[in-house]
């Protein structure tokens, strides 16, 4: 097996047709088509079956497909581990952050990495994405997420600690700290349903035996913002999204019963993932920031 086929099949799958692999690898259709009939000659099954005039995966290809990712990721691995023994570290990173992280946290981060590492290209992903498959698949190297605890699945480090809270317009504002009751009684913007902070204040209105029902939820916290300078209603958000609209007085924290919800952010990756350079040196950023936090 040689990784150029595994390539070519992976390319194929991606673009969905021989021809378009052959353009963007700068080979012939034939070489592609060759390379495929060699990988399925030495599997000892057939890793494409004919639909129309095009080819799609076989029920066994589609079963192959995980570890053939995983090989090729492993390739790329193993070219830039031998490209970083003598130099710094160099390749792709490719990284997942919802949207709350890829806004306000990871900018200086990057910023950071890319002065310590200047070879290094980050590819960033953000939700909606299932970024523990692509973890499991090498399809992405490391995951930062948002939450209380990390699976025992995931090498974790902990990089900051994240507040959520409840925020408004300064027109909307009370003094006083809200009961739930009385939050009930404003209309509450939050994020996606399954979001881990709406699940966080879902658990807090439901052990005091009431139900969070948000007049309006978005995936992306600039849309909840947008709607909070308007007046629309109390957004639950982390605290680093809000923290400079709070000190220059666009927005004010809501004080609210049982609040703020504590959060840290995670840099993860599987256990028995080879920590390459690339992988290093954001690991050692992260560290860095989180005795900073501290």
């Amino acid at each position: 097996m040689h990784p150029r086929q595994i390539q070519s099949l992976l390319k194929v799958v991606e673009l969905g047709s021989v021809n378009r692999a052959a353009e963007e690898l700068y080979l012939a259709p034939s070489s592609i088509s060759a390379q495929l009939k060699e990988l399925s000659s030495i599997l000892g099954v057939e890793l494409f079956e004919t639909v129309g005039r095009g080819i799609v995966l076989s029920p066994a290809g589609r079963e192959l497909l995980p570890m053939l990712q995983q090989f090729h990721s492993l390739v790329e691995d193993i070219h830039q581990q031998a490209q970083t023994i003598t130099t710094e570290p160099s390749g792709v990173l490719k990284l997942f952050a919802p949207s709350s992280m890829c806004i306000y946290r990871l900018p200086s981060l990057i910023e950071r990495l890319q002065a310590l590492a200047p070879q290094l290209e980050i590819h960033l992903t953000h939700e909606p994405f299932d970024y523990q498959r692509a973890l499991l698949q090498a399809e992405i190297d490391a995951a930062i997420v948002v939450n209380e605890s990390v699976s025992a699945e995931w090498q974790a480090h902990q990089w900051h600690r994240e507040e959520v809270v409840y925020v408004c317009h300064p027109k909307r504002h009370q003094e006083q700290v809200l009961s739930l009751d009385q939050l009930l009684e404003q209309p509450i913007i939050t994020t996606e349903a399954g979001c881990t902070y709406r699940v966080r204040a879902e658990q807090h209105f439901k052990a005091n035996g009431l139900v969070l029902k948000p007049r309006q939820a978005f995936a992306n916290v600039e849309v909840i913002k947008r709607c909070l300078f308007a007046n629309m209603g109390v957004g639950l958000l982390p605290l680093c999204v809000v923290a400079d609209d709070v000190a220059e007085g666009r927005l004010k924290v809501q004080a609210v019963q049982g609040t703020p919800y504590p959060f840290s952010s995670w840099l993860i990756y599987p256990k028995n993932r080879h920590v390459l350079p690339k992988l290093q040196v954001l690991v050692e950023l992260v560290r860095g920031d989180k005795l900073s936090d501290q």
